[in-house]
């Protein structure tokens, strides 16, 4: 028999050794993560059953915009004799259904096959491109030990005047900025603003865009939308796209960080 449901906390350790196996990941290094991140919820991991066998998985994420509520949807995996049967197929519309009667029925995902999902009522609507940041805009970073690194209430505090401006902008709520302290997000001022730096780097940054130089080193890159990076000012020579956002009853396109991918 199959059915089709959100797990129950004894067949959590199944769900993710199903998603390590198809994604490639070393499940003792997945395990504290999988179970510690603040969106963990066993409601909204969904799965298809034959009998008590675990065959398909995704995993819902909670999302909030100026506009109203939506989710994401993330880690679709089946396990490899399953596929190419509609499992996963019949999963993303059993949790549409369930997401539209809950009120969160503008849905986002990341894909590397959009036709996989446009028969599902999917749109591509962004790509999440990888490019290098413009010469122009870096200079050789102060060391981490000299720089000002802000404290995340001032992060916060441009962040949330930022997304209040606009509907189609992510709102973190107070789970969400747990979140991004979960992930140990280190930020510099920038322009009025901010940047999130990471190693040659960048996936989060709020600044005017006539700010002259970012806190990072030449051959630096930016990783996230197309649409954000406009919005910052970033002109690209080249850019290779490593996912395609697409968009369900989206009312338009959205604005959001890859800091916060789900």
């Amino acid at each position: 028999m199959t059915a089709i449901r959100p797990i129950h906390r004894n067949e959590a350790e199944p769900f993710l050794e199903l998603l390590c196996t198809v994604f490639g990941l070393d499940y003792n290094r997945a395990y504290s993560i999988f179970f510690d991140e603040p969106y963990f919820d066993l409601a909204r991991k969904w799965a298809v059953f034959q009998g008590t066998e675990i065959v398909s998985i995704l995993t819902v994420t909670p999302l909030e915009f100026g506009w109203g509520k939506a989710i994401g949807i993330a880690g679709v995996a089946t396990k490899e004799k399953y596929r190419r049967e509609g499992y996963a197929s019949r999963l993303i519309q059993k949790v549409l259904n369930t997401a539209d009667h809950a009120g969160e029925g503008s849905v986002l995902l990341f894909a590397q096959r959009p036709d996989l999902y446009a028969p599902l009522g999917f749109e591509m609507i962004d790509r999440v491109v990888r490019a290098p940041l413009p010469p122009s805009m870096l200079s050789q970073p102060t060391p981490l030990e000299e720089s000002r690194i802000l404290d995340v209430q001032e992060v916060r505090e441009v962040y949330d005047r930022w997304a209040a401006a606009n509907p189609d902008r992510l709102v973190r709520d107070d789970r969400r900025w747990q979140y991004f302290l979960w992930n140990y997000r280190v930020a510099e001022p920038v322009g009025g603003g901010y940047a999130v730096v990471e190693p040659n780097l960048m996936r989060e940054a709020l600044y005017h865009r006539s700010t002259e130089t970012l806190p990072f080193p030449p051959g630096s890159e930016w990783l996230g939308t197309t649409f954000m990076a406009d919005q910052l000012g970033l002109v690209f020579t080249s850019a290779v796209v490593e996912l395609f956002l697409m968009g369900r009853n989206f009312p338009r396109i959205p604005q959001f960080f890859m800091t916060d991918q789900f």
